[in-house]
């Protein structure tokens, strides 16, 4: 297989799972919550437990 020639045409070889962003663990939201506290409005866990 050949070095894709730029970035457009390497991902279109991605194959993107549509639950990507959902827990892979029962707990894994709890235990985001409890490090990082609640998630900003896009749904990224970005502050610090306090």
């Amino acid at each position: 297989m050949s070095e894709p020639e730029n970035e457009e045409e390497l991902m279109a070889r991605v194959d993107v799972y549509p639950g990507a962003h959902q827990p892979t663990e029962p707990d894994e939201e709890d235990v985001l919550r409890e490090l990082y506290g609640k998630p900003e409005q896009d749904g990224v866990y970005k502050g610090v437990a306090g």
